[in-house]
């Protein structure tokens, strides 16, 4: 798996909505980096990010 995907790839690999990941970059709580007008969303940071929230809330 590549590290930085575009959304909707990254949409297609973790199964997560292009909604759920657009937003998040959008509001600061999926890391990301720009390209331009491209977002490239650090999917396996991501991950991390969502497993230890879930973690959290259990």
């Amino acid at each position: 798996m590549k590290p930085f995907m575009k959304i909707p790839q990254a949409s297609r690999e973790t199964g997560l909505s292009q909604y759920f990941l657009r937003r998040g970059c959008r509001n600061g709580t999926i890391p990301f980096i720009r390209d331009g007008r491209i977002y490239l969303i650090n999917v396996p940071a991501m991950l991390e990010q969502l497993d230890n929230q879930s973690k959290e809330t259990a």
